[in-house]
Protein backbone atom coordinates (compact mmCIF):
# COMPACT_ATOMS: atom_id res chain seq x y z
CA UNK A 1 0.00 0.00 0.00
CA UNK A 2 2.95 2.51 0.91
CA UNK A 3 4.33 2.14 -2.79
CA UNK A 4 0.87 3.13 -4.33
CA UNK A 5 1.16 5.79 -1.82
CA UNK A 6 4.69 6.60 -3.00
CA UNK A 7 3.65 6.50 -6.51
CA UNK A 8 1.01 9.25 -5.79
CA UNK A 9 2.64 11.36 -4.14
CA UNK A 10 5.64 11.42 -7.01
CA UNK A 11 2.65 11.44 -9.71
CA UNK A 12 1.23 14.96 -8.09
CA UNK A 13 4.69 16.32 -7.56
CA UNK A 14 5.28 15.56 -11.10
CA UNK A 15 1.56 16.73 -12.38
CA UNK A 16 2.02 19.95 -10.49
CA UNK A 17 5.35 20.50 -12.18
CA UNK A 18 4.25 19.78 -15.31
CA UNK A 19 1.34 22.03 -15.15
CA UNK A 20 3.38 24.93 -14.00
CA UNK A 21 2.53 24.88 -10.01
CA UNK A 22 5.95 24.63 -8.83
CA UNK A 23 4.84 25.36 -4.94
CA UNK A 24 2.37 22.19 -5.04
CA UNK A 25 5.71 20.61 -6.63
CA UNK A 26 7.90 21.38 -3.79
CA UNK A 27 5.73 20.55 -1.34
CA UNK A 28 4.30 17.05 -2.55
CA UNK A 29 8.39 16.25 -3.46
CA UNK A 30 9.50 17.58 0.35
CA UNK A 31 7.43 15.14 1.54
CA UNK A 32 8.98 12.48 -0.63
CA UNK A 33 12.49 13.79 0.38
CA UNK A 34 11.73 13.25 3.98
CA UNK A 35 11.10 9.38 3.26
CA UNK A 36 14.58 9.53 1.60
CA UNK A 37 13.40 9.34 -2.21
CA UNK A 38 16.09 10.94 -4.13
CA UNK A 39 14.43 11.27 -7.46
CA UNK A 40 12.20 13.38 -5.09
CA UNK A 41 15.37 15.27 -3.64
CA UNK A 42 17.22 15.57 -6.81
CA UNK A 43 14.00 16.84 -8.33
CA UNK A 44 14.10 20.04 -5.23
CA UNK A 45 17.74 20.62 -6.22
CA UNK A 46 16.26 21.53 -9.73
CA UNK A 47 13.57 23.94 -8.34
CA UNK A 48 15.94 25.77 -5.97
CA UNK A 49 18.32 26.30 -9.26
CA UNK A 50 15.64 27.71 -11.28
CA UNK A 51 13.90 29.43 -8.39
CA UNK A 52 10.83 28.00 -9.22
CA UNK A 53 8.22 27.45 -6.43
CA UNK A 54 10.68 27.97 -4.23
CA UNK A 55 13.53 31.39 -3.63
CA UNK A 56 16.18 30.55 -6.06
CA UNK A 57 18.96 29.24 -3.39
CA UNK A 58 22.31 27.87 -4.74
CA UNK A 59 23.24 26.52 -1.40
CA UNK A 60 19.74 24.69 -0.98
CA UNK A 61 20.43 23.43 -4.81
CA UNK A 62 23.71 21.78 -3.66
CA UNK A 63 22.06 20.50 -0.36
CA UNK A 64 19.79 18.13 -1.85
CA UNK A 65 21.75 17.33 -5.30
CA UNK A 66 24.38 15.92 -2.95
CA UNK A 67 21.51 13.99 -0.67
CA UNK A 68 20.12 12.43 -3.82
CA UNK A 69 23.83 11.41 -4.73
CA UNK A 70 24.41 10.42 -1.59
CA UNK A 71 21.51 8.18 -1.99
CA UNK A 72 22.92 6.63 -5.23
CA UNK A 73 20.77 8.26 -7.54
CA UNK A 74 22.65 8.32 -10.69
CA UNK A 75 21.15 11.77 -12.12
CA UNK A 76 22.43 13.49 -9.24
CA UNK A 77 25.74 12.25 -9.04
CA UNK A 78 26.74 13.02 -12.94
CA UNK A 79 25.02 16.25 -12.53
CA UNK A 80 27.20 17.24 -8.76
CA UNK A 81 30.44 16.00 -11.35
CA UNK A 82 29.42 18.92 -13.17
CA UNK A 83 29.01 21.28 -10.83
CA UNK A 84 31.95 20.50 -9.43
CA UNK A 85 33.62 20.66 -12.86
CA UNK A 86 33.02 24.03 -13.19
CA UNK A 87 34.30 24.93 -9.79
CA UNK A 88 37.33 23.83 -11.08
CA UNK A 89 37.27 20.78 -7.90
CA UNK A 90 38.48 18.41 -10.86
CA UNK A 91 38.84 15.64 -7.25
CA UNK A 92 35.77 15.83 -6.59
CA UNK A 93 34.29 15.88 -10.10
CA UNK A 94 35.70 12.80 -10.84
CA UNK A 95 34.57 10.67 -7.71
CA UNK A 96 30.63 11.50 -8.52
CA UNK A 97 31.50 10.98 -12.12
CA UNK A 98 33.04 8.31 -11.28
CA UNK A 99 30.25 6.34 -9.17
CA UNK A 100 27.60 7.85 -11.83
CA UNK A 101 30.07 6.08 -14.34
CA UNK A 102 30.50 2.38 -12.59
CA UNK A 103 26.02 2.22 -12.39
CA UNK A 104 26.71 3.08 -16.68
CA UNK A 105 25.62 6.33 -17.12
CA UNK A 106 27.11 6.98 -20.74
CA UNK A 107 27.89 10.84 -20.41
CA UNK A 108 29.78 10.68 -17.24
CA UNK A 109 31.97 7.68 -18.76
CA UNK A 110 32.40 10.05 -21.37
CA UNK A 111 33.65 13.01 -18.68
CA UNK A 112 35.66 10.63 -16.28
CA UNK A 113 37.39 9.19 -19.55
CA UNK A 114 38.05 12.97 -20.54
CA UNK A 115 39.23 13.36 -16.95
CA UNK A 116 41.99 10.58 -17.42
CA UNK A 117 42.89 11.57 -20.62
CA UNK A 118 43.63 15.28 -19.19
CA UNK A 119 45.22 14.34 -16.22
CA UNK A 120 42.24 16.58 -14.45
CA UNK A 121 41.91 15.19 -10.66
CA UNK A 122 43.70 12.33 -11.68
CA UNK A 123 46.84 10.59 -12.15
CA UNK A 124 46.87 11.30 -16.19
CA UNK A 125 46.47 7.77 -18.02
CA UNK A 126 45.35 7.07 -21.41
CA UNK A 127 44.81 3.42 -20.70
CA UNK A 128 42.23 4.21 -18.52
CA UNK A 129 40.64 6.62 -20.49
CA UNK A 130 40.56 4.38 -23.27
CA UNK A 131 38.68 1.80 -21.11
CA UNK A 132 35.97 4.50 -19.65
CA UNK A 133 35.51 6.40 -23.28
CA UNK A 134 34.74 2.54 -24.88
CA UNK A 135 32.37 1.76 -22.45
CA UNK A 136 30.55 5.42 -23.70
CA UNK A 137 31.09 4.66 -26.89
CA UNK A 138 29.28 0.98 -26.54
CA UNK A 139 26.18 2.91 -25.74
CA UNK A 140 26.38 5.37 -28.48
CA UNK A 141 28.08 8.26 -26.81
CA UNK A 142 28.94 10.04 -30.20
CA UNK A 143 31.78 12.08 -28.30
CA UNK A 144 33.30 8.99 -26.58
CA UNK A 145 33.49 7.39 -30.29
CA UNK A 146 35.28 10.36 -31.29
CA UNK A 147 37.14 10.83 -28.75
CA UNK A 148 38.49 6.54 -28.30
CA UNK A 149 39.19 7.37 -31.89
CA UNK A 150 41.33 10.38 -31.32
CA UNK A 151 43.27 8.22 -28.66
CA UNK A 152 43.62 5.25 -31.30
CA UNK A 153 44.93 8.31 -34.18
CA UNK A 154 47.61 9.23 -31.65
CA UNK A 155 48.60 5.93 -31.17
CA UNK A 156 48.74 5.07 -34.94
CA UNK A 157 46.33 2.48 -35.26
CA UNK A 158 44.47 4.15 -37.39
CA UNK A 159 41.80 1.34 -38.52
CA UNK A 160 40.81 1.28 -34.77
CA UNK A 161 40.50 5.14 -35.09
CA UNK A 162 38.43 4.62 -37.99
CA UNK A 163 36.16 2.29 -36.97
CA UNK A 164 35.21 4.89 -34.00
CA UNK A 165 35.31 7.60 -36.27
CA UNK A 166 32.91 5.54 -38.85
CA UNK A 167 30.39 5.11 -35.49
CA UNK A 168 30.69 8.69 -34.65
CA UNK A 169 29.94 9.60 -38.02
CA UNK A 170 26.58 7.39 -37.89
CA UNK A 171 25.70 9.55 -34.58
CA UNK A 172 25.83 12.09 -36.68
CA UNK A 173 29.12 13.71 -35.21
CA UNK A 174 30.90 16.31 -37.51
CA UNK A 175 34.45 16.08 -36.27
CA UNK A 176 34.05 12.44 -37.06
CA UNK A 177 33.51 13.27 -40.03
CA UNK A 178 36.59 15.58 -40.63
CA UNK A 179 38.52 13.36 -39.19
CA UNK A 180 37.80 10.40 -41.60
CA UNK A 181 38.15 12.76 -44.55
CA UNK A 182 41.44 13.27 -43.13
CA UNK A 183 42.65 9.33 -43.10
CA UNK A 184 41.56 9.56 -46.49
CA UNK A 185 43.49 12.37 -47.76
CA UNK A 186 46.57 10.62 -45.72
CA UNK A 187 45.80 7.59 -47.27
CA UNK A 188 45.24 6.33 -44.33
Amino acid sequence: MENNENDIEKDEGMIAYEQGDFKLAAACWRRMAAKNKAQAMFNLAVLYTNGQGVEKDEEQARTWCVHAAQAGLVEAQHHLGLVYQQEQNWQQAVYWWEQAAKAGNAESQNNLAWAYHMGYGVTQNNETAADWFEMAARQNHADACFNLGVLYANGQRFQHARYWWQKAEKLQHQAAVDALNKLTELGV
